[in-house]
């Protein structure tokens, strides 16, 4: 049994049987996602409208294969894709990132992600993060623990600051949250060990469900970035709340994820060094 309980009433067959068969599927996908890589960053983009294009471009390329998979197995599952028309079916419902970390895809650098979250009635169940560079899986069923390629996870046990490892916030639309944005990384300059940062929330936040890293604080999160991870984290032992410690699962704009054992030392370091900006 894993390290959380369910707290709903789920079919946990069907749940297993969606959940195996992404991964069961996982080398092909990521085959398909390093030749997509491959053709898409071969010529550099010149401007910022060229390289928005090919980040799109990737997305919609790899979502339709995604799309096509599932509805090839499951017809009935209902599909939320970035940047695609719903698909509104049954009960089960798929959360689909194509890409986490699109420009890091399109540069040709190896940190992205692929999630497939699944949600039963709206209350995620469960979730399989592929991360092709790395031919990693990461997967969860809500109740039943958390996996990297079939080997149990779990969260760091670093209970400090001073030892922890950091995944700052750095939106990239961020100039007019410059003041907030410095305060929060002078804060965990002073407490905390280091940062590192992939350009990927949902790998920094596998990354954290493992335990080689500890928090990673982030705007503008949306619901396809958190899905899959809501559940993987939650399954590893870890927290993933807004910035008043309420629990993830309404599209919240900025999130805090974290090993859970530090999560309220985060929270109270960001309410004080905002304060102090907004005092000034």
């Amino acid at each position: 049994m894993g390290i959380s309980s369910p707290t709903i009433n789920f079919p946990l067959d069907e749940t297993i049987k969606r959940i195996e068969h992404v991964k069961s599927n996982a080398n092909g996908i990521i085959h398909e996602a390093k030749k997509i890589q491959r053709e898409i960053s071969t010529i550099r983009p010149q401007s910022d409208a060229e390289e928005k294009e090919r980040i799109d471009s990737a997305d919609g390329m790899l979502g339709d294969i995604l799309i096509r998979f599932l509805q090839k197995s499951f017809p009935k599952d209902s599909i939320l894709c970035e940047d695609k028309i719903p698909v509104e079916e049954g009960d089960f419902r798929w959360v689909l990132d194509p890409v986490d970390g699109s420009m890091n895809f399109v540069r040709g650098l190896p940190l992205y992600a692929i999630s497939f979250g699944l949600e039963h009635r709206g209350t995620p169940v469960g979730g399989v993060v592929i991360v092709p560079p790395q031919e990693s899986v990461y997967s969860a069923i809500l109740g039943e623990g958390a996996y990297k390629n079939g080997e149990l996870i779990k969260t760091s046990s670093v209970s400090s600051l001073d030892r922890a490892i950091f995944s700052p916030n750095l939106p990239t639309k961020r100039a007019h949250m410059i003041q907030e944005i410095m305060a929060d990384l002078s804060g965990f300059l002073t407490y905390a060990r280091s940062f590192r940062r992939t350009g990927s929330f949902v790998l920094d936040s596998c990354f954290i469900a493992e335990g080689v890293m500890d928090a990673i604080w982030e705007k503008t999160v949306k619901h396809w970035d958190v899905s899959a991870i809501s559940v993987i984290l939650a399954e590893a032992g870890g927290k993933l709340t807004d910035l008043n410690g309420k629990h993830y699962y309404t599209g919240l704009p900025e999130l805090v994820a974290s090993n859970g054992i530090l999560h309220q030392e985060i929270l109270n370091l960001l309410k004080k060094v905002r304060s102090s900006v907004s005092m000034n």
